[in-house]
């Protein structure tokens, strides 16, 4: 089966890893912008892929001028053309309706009626189904990519309104779980994030990660109690108002395996303190407590701040850094050891 993915631009390299690792040593078929096409007879109940935001299931293949009036000639053409239309057939028992969505460059586009009926009766005739423009069971999707790539696609995963389920400055959970992957946790290691929040990551670690403890520290008692709610109440997970300048206080030296955090940008959080010293302060902490294999993973919009204070520390070393958006504004997305990596630094 052919898979289209959707992600965090710039994540590409990570995305490539991911699939590699869990799909075995088959290229993707396309990688691009936040966007993946991918093969595998696996069926998508057994993916068990967490970095996307969207998934879909491929059924048809073009290219199209990537503008509006390109969109529309791709529509246009849809009903002759030879997509998976048995796989269109396919859905849960319980659904009964569909929407289709147009999408040009990476946003949702209107067509024009003409260019819609089309498609929309072709499905309805191949699906079964009713057209539910507003609260639809299922979702098809035409979409032109800026590069001129032109996909029909059935929708898989579930449309979850981000927007009011998060709290202002919480990560979306894909982008917590790459993080959390980059990290590599085992099964032996205290991980931390000390700037924990809402619990994002501390969530997405317990939910998929393995380790032997893992310690989630903030000083908003708020937070920390969305965090207590989200977690599961087990021995080896701890949840405490902590300062993340005073981890050495707290944590014995050598004893973190991995660092996986979010910690103030200077946006949605003050950081207390020019942002340079904050990062120099909370790098002095991390490298107190980091273990001889020990890894960081640390977003940020701050990069230069970042980088910086990194120069100040030769107990770290940055291994990759991975330049990305996170809503509309550009952040980095820091991977860094303990000891110094074989390779060059890899900057994406």
């Amino acid at each position: 089966m052919r898979y289209f993915g959707q992600f965090i631009p710039g994540a590409e390299p990570i995305v490539r890893e991911i699939l590699l690792e869990r799909l075995g040593p088959v290229p993707p078929l396309y990688l691009s912008g936040g966007a993946v096409e991918f093969e595998t007879p696996l069926p998508y109940s057994d993916l068990n892929l967490f970095c996307f935001h969207n998934l879909f299931q491929t059924l048809y293949v073009s290219s199209a001028e990537p503008s509006p009036a390109g969109l529309e000639k791709f529509l246009r053409a849809l009903p002759a053309a030879p997509a998976d239309w048995t796989a269109v057939q396919s859905h849960a028992a319980k659904c009964r309706s569909f929407r289709l969505v147009a999408s040009c460059k990476n946003q949702l586009t209107a067509v024009s009626p003409a260019a819609r009926s089309g498609v929309e009766k072709k499905l309805r005739q191949e699906s079964g189904l009713k057209i539910d423009r507003s609260l639809p069971d299922s979702e098809f999707w035409a979409l032109v990519r800026g590069d001129g790539q032109a996909y029909f696609l059935k929708r898989l995963s579930r449309h979850r309104a981000y927007d009011k389920l998060l709290h202002p400055g919480e990560l979306h959970p894909q982008l917590a779980h790459m993080m959390c992957w980059l990290a590599r946790p085992k099964h032996t290691d205290l991980v931390l994030d000390p700037f924990c929040g809402y619990g994002a990551i501390p969530q997405e670690l317990a939910r998929r990660f393995p380790f032997a403890r893992l310690c989630a520290f903030d000083l908003d008692p708020a937070a920390l109690k969305i965090t207590r709610e989200k977690l599961p109440r087990r021995e080896n997970i701890l949840v405490e108002k902590r300062d993340a300048l005073r981890l050495a206080k707290v944590l014995p030296q050598g004893s973190v395996h991995a660092v996986v955090t979010d910690p103030p940008w200077g946006l949605y959080q003050d950081a207390g303190m020019e942002l340079g010293a904050f990062y120099r302060e909370v790098l002095a902490q991390l490298d107190r407590i980091l273990a001889p294999d020990g890894r960081i993973v640390l977003l940020t919009a701050a990069k230069r701040e970042l980088e910086a204070a990194l120069e100040g520390r030769p107990g770290l070393t940055l291994s990759a850094r991975y330049d990305i958006l996170v809503s509309g504004k550009k952040c980095g997305l820091f991977l860094i050891a303990r000891e110094r990596p074989a390779s060059n630094l890899t900057t994406m």
